[in-house]
């Protein structure tokens, strides 16, 4: 039985999304992204998908960002020990995670989106303030400056602004990996006190 072309966008788009699940079933630190380490974050243009967050500031901060869909199976495995962290670290003003919820396209609906990541989120009990790129500016600076192409993609951001780490893929071991990194960074990270 032939594929009409009728039929082979959907394909192609399953096809898609089940090569993106197995990339990111393994995740990857290689020559790749060590290559971006040390390198300055593009400008983030993030909205909030609730109406009580705050602008985001980077500068300052030890900034955890990242990149996961509510339909992507990497991600929500992923995405509970990031909360996790970032429960532990509530009380830790130098630190942010800045969680980014991606529909599967180049363009997000926000509508959508911000229905779908709160119904994710309710049904898992995850805790978390989510952001969006609906425009996908950002996945796209993200994607020129450093490859990102892959969904969980985690980058650690240290307060200046550049690249400390990047993980795409998850496995256990990446929440482990992400925990001693954050908290390396904030042990080197000097508070500078105003004068």
């Amino acid at each position: 039985m032939a594929i009409t072309q009728h039929q082979r966008i959907p394909f192609i788009l399953f096809l898609l999304l089940i090569i993106i699940g197995i990339i990111g079933c393994e995740p990857t630190q290689n020559q790749q992204t060590q290559e971006h380490i040390g390198k300055i974050v593009p400008e983030i243009s993030l909205v909030p998908l609730e109406t009580s967050d705050a602008a985001l500031v980077l500068s300052g901060k030890i900034t955890l960002l990242n990149f996961w869909g509510t339909w992507c199976p990497p991600c929500r495995r992923e995405l509970p020990g990031l909360a996790r962290l970032s429960a532990r670290l509530s009380n830790e003003p130098r630190f942010q995670l800045i969680a980014v919820s991606c529909g599967g396209g180049a363009r997000d609906d926000l509508d959508q989106l911000r229905g779908d990541t709160a119904a994710f989120l309710e049904s898992t009990g995850i805790e978390i303030s989510a952001w969006a790129d609906p425009s996908g500016v950002t996945r796209l600076k993200f994607s020129e400056a450093f490859g990102f192409g892959a969904y969980p993609t985690t980058y650690l951001i240290g307060h200046d602004q550049k690249v400390l780490a990047i993980w795409t893929g998850y496995s256990p071991s990446v929440e482990t990996q992400i925990a001693q990194a954050v908290a390396r960074s904030l042990k080197n990270f000097s508070v500078i006190d105003p004068l």
